[in-house]
Formats: C-alpha cells, sequence, structure tokens
C-alpha cells in the first residue's frame, strides 16, 4: 500500500480529504467554465433588419414637414397682396356707393382668399388645394367682370389692373393648386419599392 492510499484521520477520527479528494473542487471548475459558454450564447441578441419608410411599396414615403423654397415664395406673395386688398376695399367702397355690395363683396372675398390660401400653403395643409383653386376663380371672373362692365378710361385701368394683379395672382393660385394636388397624389400612391419593379420586370 502507497503513501497516497493511506487513510488519513484527524484528532476527532473523521478522515480527511486525501490528494482524490482535492481534485474535486477542479472539477467542479471545469464543469463551471464548461457552462459558461452555453449561459453566454442564450444572452445574445439576435438583431433583424427593419425596413425603412419607404423602401418598399406598401411603406409610404414621408412627407416633407416644411414647404419648399417656391411655396415659401408664393405663400408670401399672397399673404402681402391680400393685405394690400384691404385698402383697396375702402377706397372701392368710398367711390363706388352704388355697387359696394357686388365689387366691394368680391374683392372681400379675393383679399380672404389669398390670405387663407397662404397661410395653408405655409402649414402645407391638405386644404392648400381647393383654396388655391377657388382664390383663382375669384380673381379670374374679377378680371372679366372689370373688362367687360367698362368703357372709356376704366377699361384701360381694369385692362392694366388683370394685366398686372388679377391674371397673375391667378395663374400663381392656380399653380399653387396642381403642384399641391400631386404631391397629396405622390403621398398616397407612395414610390414604388425594389420588390414591385423586380416584379414588374420579371411580368415584362
Amino acid at each position: 500500500m502507497s503513501v497516497s492510499e493511506l487513510p488519513r484521520t484527524g484528532p476527532d477520527g473523521a478522515d480527511r480529504p486525501g490528494p482524490a479528494g482535492r481534485a474535486a473542487p477542479s472539477t467542479g471548475r471545469a464543469a463551471r467554465t464548461a457552462r459558461a459558454p452555453e449561459q453566454q450564447g442564450s444572452a445574445q441578441v439576435i438583431e433583424l433588419p427593419v425596413p425603412r419608410a419607404g423602401h418598399f411599396s406598401g411603406c409610404p414615403a414621408r412627407v416633407a414637414a416644411r414647404p419648399s423654397a417656391d411655396s415659401v415664395w408664393a405663400a408670401r406673395v399672397m399673404l402681402v397682396t391680400g393685405a394690400l386688398l384691404v385698402p383697396w376695399l375702402v377706397v372701392l367702397a368710398l367711390t363706388l356707393p352704388s355697387m359696394t355690395l357686388a365689387w366691394v363683396g368680391l374683392d372681400a372675398m379675393e383679399a380672404a382668399g389669398l390670405v387663407t390660401t397662404g397661410l395653408l400653403v405655409l402649414r402645407r395643409h391638405p386644404l392648400r388645394t381647393p383654396a388655391a383653386a377657388v382664390t383663382a376663380t375669384l380673381l379670374l371672373v374679377d378680371a372679366w367682370f372689370d373688362t367687360t362692365t367698362s368703357s372709356g378710361v376704366d377699361l384701360v385701368f381694369a385692362l392694366v389692373l388683370a394685366a398686372v394683379a388679377e391674371l397673375p395672382l391667378a395663374a400663381l393660385c392656380g399653380a399653387v393648386a396642381l403642384r399641391a394636388a400631386r404631391e397629396q397624389a405622390g403621398a398616397q400612391r407612395g414610390p414604388v419599392g425594389p420588390s414591385s419593379s423586380a416584379a414588374g420586370r420579371r411580368q415584362g
């Protein structure tokens, strides 16, 4: 019998762990070390790519929060012109007392339409399309009646006013209405994504 095989007893008679007994803690550490990769692997989080808005045809494109520079310029022209029409309404009311309800009322609607359309364009409100269309119609009607109901010097003044103010403003409001309608239609349809483009090529 070797020395390592001899039993070792303590003062109280209890057996002490021999060399074989001291190997148990190392066995426990090895087991814990073997389980560590499994615990680390279970804690890993798998991140999947999330498609951005507008990447596929089913996701609508994000609408710009701010109006373009052209839209801001058009809105400012409308606001300034609508504000300048207020003193013109006073002049018409004082010089044409017999036609105050007809002409002053029409010009008042034009001023309200220009100011309202300008504010809606700056806010990119969906109602800017019908507001601009209605304002353009009012300006065209005003220019028509001014030129067809005047004669002499009044006709010359009506033609100049139509060429300088009413018709250009009507064209501006019409352009704003068409552009806003196209933007809203494009936002509802959304861009054509890679999947729909590939499907179209396969069908072709």
